[in-house]
């Protein structure tokens, strides 16, 4: 899987280096196999892999989802899932009960 990476050092908006600012372990690959933008951290060992750029376009909600994503909002993150998640279980409670 090695030969499938290219990294990305710089881009026309600068998300690289934005990434490296939240945290120097942040880099960028292209990975061609995959046909997709991914980020990854150096500092995370072996399996550096973080997360796959939405919609394959280095932007601005690149920078805002690495931000949002980190561990330290781990707990803010799971809160807004489990709210997410109950609102769409209360939604079909209400829709079956209306059938």
């Amino acid at each position: 899987m090695q030969g499938y990476y290219t990294r990305i050092e710089n881009d026309a908006l600068d998300i690289a280096a934005r990434l490296k600012e939240i945290d120097d372990g942040y880099f960028i690959v292209y990975n061609g196999y995959f046909k997709r933008l991914e980020v990854h951290n150096k500092k995370q060992g072996k399996n550096t892999f973080c997360l796959v750029v939405p919609s394959n376009r280095l932007n601005a909600r690149t920078v805002e989802l690495v931000r949002r994503t980190r561990a330290e909002n781990a707990d803010r993150l799971l809160a807004e899932i489990d709210f997410h998640n109950a609102r769409v279980e209360e939604e079909a409670l209400r829709r079956a009960a209306s059938v």
